[in-house]
């Protein structure tokens, strides 16, 4: 589905050639292995260690934003990665070995105790996760087929989230019954990172290649946001999704565990209701999605899951019952198998041949504004607004996302009608002609 746009400053050796079957098959395997530790690591950026904060270091808002906010920093410097990756001609694999072992002394640091080095380690070990994903996606757009992208990818997610289902609820359980030996889950993200790194450097990789007078850059490339209508257009609407969303992801815990809202749930309910539950049905839908990827446009099947997302909102912040929180929890799980999908694989539908890396970082960098400034905003206002409001303006904000798209979705259907008009004129002078 590459568009035929302008070359954007990049070398013409870099188009995409067919993939070798080997390439192929051993990008596979070592992106099914790593799915194992990033499995382990996902309840840890999900919940765990915000619950450990709350339920151990009775963390002040501040904090918990910061550690809600982890992940998105790393999302954050993603670009500069990549600038760095470009800069030293290191191939992208091997950068993301050297990264996930900043990502090990991290999550060792925070193991040690007191609650500053705590939060500085959770910072450092889930940034470093989060800061090669855009090097991750280059190199499943050099390794994997175009046609069976979405497919290959959604197998190594649902190995992950396979995982992370069964990892949460043993982390829940373990700290229910052991809240003082917590550190010997956050050692588990220190063993998850250190096998990312020795996965990390066995994976078929390339670097990534040098756009013209791009030598020394280290921004983001921001000009790509007039020269390209649809990209614009998109990270807009993934901003107002984004935004609504990532404000509301780690209320959930603070929804569950906090006294005042009435719930009060142990470390083993909250693992359940916001890792094992949604994983269970992201197990089971992301192989669904992965091959409707392959096949649908991309606008439609946004718009679907931000709606998705919309209704998750609306059945788990709504009420403190069990079944809400339980539609709630199996929502969210189908959504975020659509939306990592989409978030990971869009941009290699959209960005022209060689510039997939710049395109993710840019995607990344906006990604990283909102989850870091998102978790901050969330808990600081919790003071001020109900969490049923917070709740309201999420919603709201998910459902501006999919009706921003919906000029997208239209204008394809246009160019379909008028390419099935054209057919349709050309084939009866066929026909006549060969009389």
């Amino acid at each position: 589905m590459h568009r035929v746009r302008q070359n954007l400053g990049v070398s013409t050796d870099v188009e995409q050639l067919p993939v070798a079957d080997e390439v192929i098959r051993k990008t596979q395997i070592v992106d099914l292995a790593r799915s194992v530790p990033l499995g382990m690591l996902l309840p840890l950026e999900t919940s765990v260690l915000l619950t450990i904060a709350i339920k151990h270091f009775d963390a002040s808002p501040l904090t918990k934003g910061l550690i809600a906010a982890s992940g998105g920093l790393g999302l954050l410097v993603s670009p500069f990665v990549t600038s760095l990756t470009r800069h030293l001609g290191r191939t992208a694999m091997s950068m993301a070995s050297a990264i996930s072992l900043i990502g090990m002394a991290g999550f060792l640091l925070a193991a040690t105790g007191p609650m500053p080095l705590f939060v500085i380690g959770v910072i450092i070990g889930l940034a470093s996760a989060n800061s090669i994903l855009t090097l991750v996606t280059f190199t499943y757009d050099r390794n994997f087929p175009a046609h069976e992208r979405g497919k290959r990818v959604g197998h190594g997610l649902t190995m992950k989230v396979a995982v992370s289902a069964t990892l949460a609820l043993a982390m829940g359980a373990w700290l229910n019954n052991h809240l003082d030996l917590w550190w010997i889950v956050v050692l588990g993200g220190a063993a998850a990172s250190l096998a990312l790194s020795f996965l990390h450097a066995r994976m078929p990789t390339e670097t990534i290649a040098r756009v013209t007078g791009d030598q020394s850059r280290v921004w983001p490339h921001f000009e790509l946001l007039n020269e390209d209508r649809q990209l614009r257009l998109t990270l807009i609407a993934w901003m107002f999704m984004g935004f609504g969303n990532l404000m509301l992801l780690p209320l959930r815990v603070e929804y569950l565990a906090q006294p005042k809202y009435g719930i009060e749930a142990n470390p083993a309910k909250i693992t359940l209701l916001t890792v094992a539950i949604p994983s269970v049905f992201r197990l089971v839908c992301t192989p669904v999605f992965g091959r409707l990827f392959d096949r649908i446009s991309f606008f439609a099947s946004r718009i679907i899951v931000n709606l998705l997302f919309a209704l998750y909102v609306v059945a788990f912040f709504t009420g403190s019952s069990d079944l809400g929180l339980w539609i709630g929890a199996i929502t969210i799980g189908i959504a975020i198998a659509g939306g990592d999908l989409m978030w990971m694989l869009w941009v290699t539908k959209f960005a022209p041949p060689g510039r997939v890396a710049d395109y993710m970082g840019l995607h990344a960098f906006f990604t990283g504004t909102r989850a870091v400034s998102a978790p901050l905003v969330a808990f600081l206002v919790i003071d001020q607004l109900s969490l049923g409001w917070v709740a309201v303006i999420s919603a709201a904000l998910m459902v501006v996302s999919a009706l921003v798209l919906v000029p997208e979705v239209r204008a394809e259907r246009r160019i379909k009608r008028r390419k099935i008009d054209v057919e349709g004129v050309i084939d009866p002078i066929r026909v006549v002609g060969s009389d």
